[in-house]
């Protein structure tokens, strides 16, 4: 079952940098929410800051019931949470079938970590095919989807996804937000989805946040983004 997201006046950066100033939003159970901005608009240190991987200086960052702003990255997949980071960040030397089993690292030795395997081969078919392969020898959409599949073999609640469409063509960029379409739909997922591409995130998402220079200046519908002509002409050079 999945749950509920709820960040509230985050504060982050690095150093004496501060990135991310007074940022709230929520995200509902089962929703897909889109997060879209210039580059350096401070969306990957966002997710970064919610996965644990930059601290934050103040601010509360709730899953479900439970603030988990102060719990370490490591002990975050644990409680529900998996990060994909641009580029997937695969093990090349590795077969698929071993990075897969590293991403479900929490649940070894369970019959969870079996069923999970199981299921992520049905979800990713081309994966089962390709499982004794080194991940590092994958075309561009194969890393993609397996560094997905990766993240859910953890078995999250919320699935956070920084630029997926990066380096892909636009035959595979639809199909890589197909499948995160598919894994709100049938696994129930809440997905946090932040990506340059606006057009295609605001056409898989049910939200979307608008992050400028660290805050969060626009929060609609998607498709009430997407019809307007401001972020049309500012986003999507349109």
């Amino acid at each position: 079952m999945s749950v509920s997201l709820e960040v509230t006046d985050l504060n982050s950066g690095y150093g004496e940098a501060s990135v991310l100033e007074g940022v709230s939003f929520n995200a509902e159970a089962g929703e897909i929410i889109a997060v879209v901005g210039a580059n350096g608009a401070g969306k990957t240190t966002l997710l970064n800051t919610i996965a644990g991987v930059v601290p934050p200086r103040s601010g509360s960052i709730k899953l479900g019931d439970e603030d988990i702003a102060r719990i370490p990255a490591h002990k975050l997949p644990s409680k529900g949470l998996t990060l994909v980071p641009e580029g997937g960040r695969l093990f090349p030397f590795m077969t698929v079938r071993e990075n897969l089993e590293v991403g479900g690292f929490c649940k070894r030795g369970t019959p969870e970590f079996t069923r999970g395997l199981d299921e992520v081969m049905q979800l990713f078919p081309i994966l089962g095919k390709r499982q004794n392969q080194l991940a590092g020898l994958l075309s561009g959409g194969e890393r993609q989807m397996c560094a997905v599949a990766r993240a859910v073999m953890s078995q999250p609640q919320l699935i956070m996804l920084d630029e997926p469409s990066v380096g892909l063509s636009p035959k595979l960029v639809h199909e890589v937000f197909e499948l995160v379409r598919s894994l709100a739909g049938k696994k129930g997922l809440t997905v946090l989805l932040v990506e340059q591409n606006v057009a295609e995130a605001l056409e898989v998402s049910d939200r979307a946040y608008v992050l400028d220079h660290g805050q969060i200046v626009r929060a609609a519908p998607s498709s009430e983004l997407a019809d307007d002509p401001a972020i049309r002409a500012a986003y999507m050079g349109l």
